[in-house]
């Protein structure tokens, strides 16, 4: 699947998706991760940002470089707000949390190797060769 075909999808399905973000606020973003240990963000995940700054659909999400207004409600938070909350857990070093749903959160290691993550523990449950297949595992959740 390509990101325009996922975007697709999701779009037809309903989802909010939000601004583009710039080049600064990615690169802030990745600045940020680092410092927390977390993995660099993969180039999948660069080039959604040059699309969309963050997606919702029901209960699932995909976390932007800053903070997003989707509509009423709250905002979606920051890839980096949602890993500073779990820098301190060791099993998260290298890696970064990218998404969620209510059953399962999404991350990528320095590889950039997607994972679906037990949501309490947060240990690997399942690895993804392809990142559009685990966004839409993601969103899945959500609706679709």
């Amino acid at each position: 699947m390509t990101q325009n075909e996922f975007l697709s999808v999701i779009k037809s399905h309903g989802g909010a998706i939000g601004a583009a973000a710039d080049a600064t606020t990615v690169q802030l973003a990745n600045v940020h991760l680092t410092q927390m240990r977390a993995a660099m963000l993969a180039p999948f995940i660069r080039e959604l940002y040059a699309t969309t700054g963050g997606i919702q659909l029901g209960c699932a999400a995909i976390f932007g470089p800053a903070e997003c207004a989707m509509g009423p409600g709250y905002p979606l938070p920051s890839i980096v707000d949602i890993n500073r909350a779990i820098a301190s857990i060791d099993d998260m070093r290298g890696k970064t949390v990218f998404a969620r749903n209510n059953l399962f959160w999404f991350a990528f290691d320095a590889f950039g190797v997607c994972y679906m993550l037990d949501n309490l523990t947060l240990k690997p449950l399942r690895k993804y060769d392809d990142p559009y297949r685990a966004m839409t595992d993601c969103m899945a959740v959500g609706q679709l």
